[in-house]
């Protein structure tokens, strides 16, 4: 039975393998480092989408929106002029042209600053390729594999494109050849060794961190073509606030094109320390205690994917608005507990109401016969009281009525 779990536990960080090998590859095209297809071409995304025809014509309609903005802008900075005094009219009527020619310069410094930070970004990943060309899949099952045996190692194989069958090899069967007894250790690794749940962990904690780096990533790619649009308008204000606006948005489209730079570092230092992390051991403590020791290197590196764009980005602009890493796994496990919480306090209020009613009903059919007898003796009480009082007002009114009678008679 035990090895029916280890093949099912294999056969599940394998699946979490190809996972992580095709997280990667669209981590790598939407961060830029890898190239895209698009109707035959090789192109990079960003720099695709920023030079699309459709894209520059809309641009230019927002720049045309953008100049009569401008105007606008220009005259209320004149009236408040007038009003304070506080500025010379040159100075205002120079911004106002400022801003027309600062919209076409930073056009081209956009584009430019996007070409420039894609071929460092893909020269940072080839930096880091120099003596590691292993794949980030094979790096996380030689951390788990425990021991090779007949000298294979990970070295010029794709260990997804294996199947549980050619990695741990046959096992010994009994009863006429159906119930597994004990490995045969005629694959590639070694069964018994094989760290079952430090990899099952590491893979379902390094896929988490992949989505949620690839997620903010991709959400990067919509938010530069948005601050794309909006320097057209960013500049219009240069006369009225000295270009507090534009600054703004410098500093957020500085953060946007930078924040990949962290992503891409943070996965090649983590696939450069990995195959260390599977060398080392902690002297005198059992096989556990290092295997929770490589279970803690393992998911501390994985966070380390999503936080390190935030770092990156802290290091030179803005990051308010990242949630990755820690803070994502902390919302998901207090937003967890919380409806584990609710869904406990649901299910207790209905069990007291249930046996509140319960109860209610069964003290209900306790109190039906004492309740029964208790309303035929009132009105049987009730009756011979009513009775009574009929008889004594029947005689009553017999005395009156004689009373009377008599009192006629005597007046005779």
């Amino acid at each position: 039975m035990l090895i029916f779990f280890q093949e099912i536990g294999l056969q599940l960080f394998l699946w979490m393998l190809q996972l992580i090998d095709g997280t990667m590859e669209i981590f790598s095209a939407i961060s830029g480092v890898a190239s895209i297809n698009y109707h035959g071409q090789h192109i990079n995304i960003i720099e695709f989408l920023i030079g699309d025809s459709t894209v520059g014509t809309i641009f230019w309609c927002i720049f045309i929106l953008a100049v009569g903005l401008t105007c606008i802008f220009t005259i209320v900075a004149l009236v408040k002029n007038m009003i304070a005094n506080n500025k010379n009219i040159s100075t205002i009527v120079g911004k106002f042209f400022l801003a027309l020619l600062g919209t076409m310069a930073m056009l081209a410094v956009v584009f430019l600053g996007i070409m420039i930070s894609g071929a460092l970004l893909q020269l940072l990943a080839e930096i880091f390729q120099i003596g590691n060309t292993t794949k980030l899949s094979n790096a996380i099952f030689d951390a788990c594999v425990g021991d090779w045996l007949k000298g294979h190692s990970i070295n010029g194989i794709n260990i997804t494109s294996y199947s549980v069958s050619d990695i741990f090899g046959g096992y010994n069967a009994a009863l006429f050849g159906i119930w597994p007894t004990s490995w045969k250790c005629n694959g590639m690794v070694n069964p018994n060794t094989f760290m079952y749940l430090p990899a099952l962990i590491a893979g379902v904690a390094l896929c988490i961190a992949l989505i949620v780096a690839t997620l903010n990533l991709a959400k990067r790619v919509y938010e530069i073509i948005f601050l794309y649009f909006c320097m057209p308008v960013s500049m219009s204000t240069l006369a009225l606030d000295d270009g507090a606006r534009f600054k703004n948005w410098r500093e957020q489209f500085v953060t946007k094109i930078i924040l990949a730079y962290g992503a891409v570092l943070s996965v090649n230092i983590f696939v450069l320390i990995l195959p260390f992390i599977s060398q080392m051991s902690l002297p005198n403590v059992s096989g556990f205690g290092n295997a929770m020791f490589t279970i803690f290197m393992i998911i501390g590196g994985a966070m380390v994917i999503p936080a390190g764009q935030t770092l990156f980005a802290r290091l030179f602009g803005q990051a308010d608005d990242m949630h990755a890493g820690g803070s994502f796994l902390r919302s998901a496990f207090y937003g967890g507990r919380i409806i584990g919480g609710m869904t406990i306090g649901l299910a207790a209020k209905g069990i007291k109401g249930i046996a509140h009613a319960a109860r209610h009903h069964k003290h209900s059919d306790g109190d039906g016969g004492s309740s029964g007898s208790d309303s035929s003796d009132s009105s049987d009480e009730s009756g011979d009281k009513y009775t009574e009082s009929e008889n004594g007002s029947s005689s009553e009114s017999s005395d009156s009525g004689t009373d009377e009678s008599a009192g006629e008679g005597g007046s005779e």
